[in-house]
């Protein structure tokens, strides 16, 4: 967004994004409330409150109750939430995810749409832009209420948003998925690797919400990481924070040939070896010791509060699980829990939707920012 220069006094400014914030991802407030959290006076945080009302960013209710009020009824805020909105894509190997939610996060549509794994990047991103379109349709939002887009893609992406190498996608190299996916004019596109995206769902709304340092193993057809350290996903130099795969000794890719060379179907393997069956446990424990250890390797590295483990794997339950932890605790110093992911699926398309948000926040939160400027009068 563009900047105010001079509009309004910065005291101003100050006050109503403090209003802002705290109305924002909270229950509703009273004026005395917001005045309390703000630490300015009521009259204060009243025209703060009148000017988000204004702006559309905030609105007045009185709630509904069965008492008969006494007086003058309190006047209570909160933020609207559907004030815009924001689009997560994730663009997998082999199909396209769209998520649309509002400010808060909540979903209002998706939509799926299949993917040739070898159509050139051009192609990719003209299915993702008709998938874009198809949920903004099915969410029943006016185009102008986009507010950003966030994008995931196999590979390591740089920090202008350009794809620097795919080993699975390589049509995608050197592409800035950015302008392709800018399919509404004004609105950020902001574009990141699909690992490092569904480890800030994890820390979103997943099994490490609760957690500021966690390793996150997403294991399907592929196997990689995202590392959380002091709350924050890291990303490297080059984006390619995690990829410890590409070493052979970290046996990621022997995991990925194990499985390859089983006589069954991995979740015909997992429902036997669940089950009992004694060959399938014996492979299910050779793919745990594999994956221990590039896990171990990370662990060691970072040491972090615990393991998630996402992705397709994920769905193997304790059946991989407590064979994956007995073999990490073996390679470590100290024994690290590691825990299963609760996003399932969906957790590509969440973090994209998260970096969208992020970019959403951060120009409202910004004193400077023209949004702010057109809800004082600037």
């Amino acid at each position: 967004m563009g900047r105010t220069g001079g509009d309004g006094s910065l005291l101003q400014r100050i006050n109503t994004v403090a209003v802002l914030r705290s109305l924002h991802g909270a229950r509703p407030l009273t004026l005395r409330d917001l005045a309390q959290a703000v630490g300015v006076s009521r009259n204060t945080a009243e025209d703060a409150a009148l000017a988000l009302v204004r702006a559309g960013l905030v609105e007045e209710f009185v709630p509904r109750t069965d008492e008969r009020p006494v007086g003058r009824p309190a006047k209570w805020y909160r933020f609207r939430d559907d004030h815009g909105y924001v689009v997560g894509v994730d663009l997998a190997v082999h199909e396209v995810n769209v998520l649309v939610t509002d400010l808060a996060g909540t979903e209002r549509s998706r939509h799926t749409r299949r993917l040739d794994p070898g159509a050139t990047a051009d192609s990719r991103v003209s299915t993702a832009r008709a998938a874009i379109g198809s949920a903004i349709h099915e969410a029943g939002v006016p185009d102008t209420r986009i507010l950003a887009v966030g994008a995931a893609t196999s590979g390591i992406v740089d920090g202008d948003g350009r794809v620097a190498r795919s080993d699975r996608l390589p049509q995608t190299r050197g592409h800035r998925l950015a302008d392709g996916l800018a399919v509404f004019p004004g609105v950020p596109v902001l574009v990141g690797n699909d690992a490092r995206l569904a480890t800030r769902a994890e820390r979103w709304r997943g099994t490490g919400r609760e957690s500021d340092n966690f390793v996150n193993i997403v294991a399907g057809r592929h196997i990689t990481a995202g590392i959380v350290l002091g709350g924050r996903v890291l990303q490297g130099v080059h984006g390619a924070a995690g990829e410890i795969g590409v070493l052979p000794e970290a046996r990621w890719r022997s995991a990925l040939d194990a499985m390859a060379g089983w006589p069954d179907d991995r979740e015909t393997t997992v429902r036997a070896a669940a089950a009992g069956n004694a060959e399938a446990r014996a492979r299910v424990h050779e793919l745990a010791g594999h994956l221990a250890t590039g896990i171990a390797a990370i662990v060691l590295t970072v040491d972090p509060e615990c393991v998630i483990l996402s992705g397709g794997l994920s769905r193997a339950g304790h059946t991989l699980l407590d064979p994956l932890q007995q073999h990490l605790d073996a390679k470590t110093l100290f024994p690290v829990p590691i825990r299963l992911s609760t996003l399932g699926h969906d957790a590509v398309a969440l973090g994209a939707v998260r970096i969208a948000l992020d970019s959403v926040e951060q120009d409202l939160f910004d004193t400077d920012s023209a949004r702010l400027a057109a809800a004082l009068g600037g």
